[in-house]
């Protein structure tokens, strides 16, 4: 198996994903080309999580005394999911007066 090579960054790796969520997002691709980007995506998407646990990892080894004792607490806390780029389309609830459509977008 040949070398895994890194040719992105964190942050255009980022900036990528969010172009594949968009192009996702319209609907217009076929299958075949659909199934092609999602993978790239999910690659993308794993090499972000390394970088971003490497970090942490980095950033509690920085944070140790001489003891090797935690000093502060340095984790990164990790968000339950991205957001979508787009707003989700409405289900026809608009019309529900119970306050429960502000909190909608939250969901996702």
């Amino acid at each position: 198996m040949p070398a895994k090579k890194e040719t992105h960054t964190f942050e255009s790796a980022l900036e990528r994903i969010e172009q594949i969520a968009a192009q996702m997002e319209t609907g217009e691709l076929p299958l075949d080309q659909l199934i092609v980007v999602y993978e790239e995506g999910l690659a993308l998407i794993r090499y972000c999580s390394e970088r971003l646990d490497d970090a942490e990892k980095r950033l509690e080894t920085i944070t140790r005394n001489a003891a090797g004792q935690p000093k502060a607490l340095a984790t990164v806390q990790k968000v339950p999911e991205i957001p979508p780029s787009t707003p989700a389309e409405t289900s026809g609830n608009e019309g529900d007066s119970s306050g429960a459509g502000s909190s909608a977008a939250r969901l996702f």
